[in-house]
């Protein structure tokens, strides 16, 4: 080992003094959005390949439509119904499959809503198994379809166009609802508007929000099981729900809501819900 020099050279003194104060005001600098933590949210990379890869989402999809089309066909019987006939879908994973954006936010490191618009914009999102045929053959019977989601006004030209390109009924500003500019995002006020003046058959969606105030207004994982208990003779006759695990108020409720927890935060919380024996 090399001695310490006691009497160290003037310009190495100088040397240290610069790094010192260096490396001080680069403590103090702001963080720029490059050096920020990357998202790690590879816990998603099951659900995500799920969705994408796997028979039994399409064949639980299959099976939704099919379910909706019997219910419809059923509903058709009643010749006496003077009130014209409709359908309200949700888009996102009820109609419309985004998961290619979910996994590009897993490949990138990515959280939502980063990219969200750019993606919708894009247009390309492709149709969730048996979703367009079941809507067209709605159409044909000259049942109204409408399209009610939270996406923005922004959105909403990018979303027409994609529902348009895939060939979806009946486009219009009118049957395309998207959420209110300002104030809530609750979608009961639409849903009231489209039954006040059609006979709404269905309602198709991959969260519960989709269907009623009642599951707007159940926040935690508990409430949100009593509430589906609570409506049980609806799910499979006037409520259908599409398989979605890769995102939801179904997730937002296990973290009651709280969306500046840490991924770390997250995870310690998903792992104390599991039930084991």
């Amino acid at each position: 080992m090399k001695p310490i020099n006691p009497h160290p050279h003037p310009k190495r003194v100088l040397s240290l003094l610069i790094l010192g104060v260096a490396c001080w005001l680069g403590a103090l600098a702001p963080i720029t959005p490059a050096q920020q933590t990357k998202a790690e949210n590879d816990n998603l990379e099951n659900a995500i390949l799920w969705q994408q890869s796997s028979g039994e989402r399409r064949a639980l999809s299959y099976q939704s439509f099919a379910l909706a089309r019997m219910l419809l066909d059923r509903d058709l019987q009643n010749r006496r119904l003077k009130m014209r006939r409709a359908i309200i879908v949700d888009i996102d994973e009820t109609i419309l499959d985004n998961s290619p954006y979910q996994a590009r936010l897993v490949k990138e490191r990515e959280n939502y809503p980063q990219g969200w618009t750019a993606w919708i914009n894009r247009a390309e999102a492709g149709t969730v198994p048996g979703a367009l045929e079941f809507l067209r053959y709605a159409a044909s019977r000259r049942v109204r379809v409408f399209y009610v989601t939270n996406r923005k006004p922004i959105e909403k030209e990018g979303t027409a166009k994609n529902l348009r390109l895939l060939g979806f009924p009946e486009v219009t500003d009118e049957t395309l609802l998207v959420a209110p500019a300002t104030g809530s995002s609750s979608k009961e006020p639409r849903r009231q508007s489209i039954s006040a003046r059609y006979h709404v058959v269905l309602l198709m969606g991959d969260d519960l929000n989709d269907f009623a105030a009642v599951f707007e207004d159940s926040k935690t994982v508990d409430s949100r099981i009593i509430a589906v208990d609570m409506n049980k003779p609806k799910f499979g006759t006037r409520f259908i729900v599409l398989p979605n695990p890769m995102y939801g108020n179904w997730e937002n409720s296990i973290y009651d809501y709280n969306f500046k927890l840490s991924e770390k935060e997250k995870a310690a919380i998903r792992k104390k819900l599991l039930r084991a024996y």
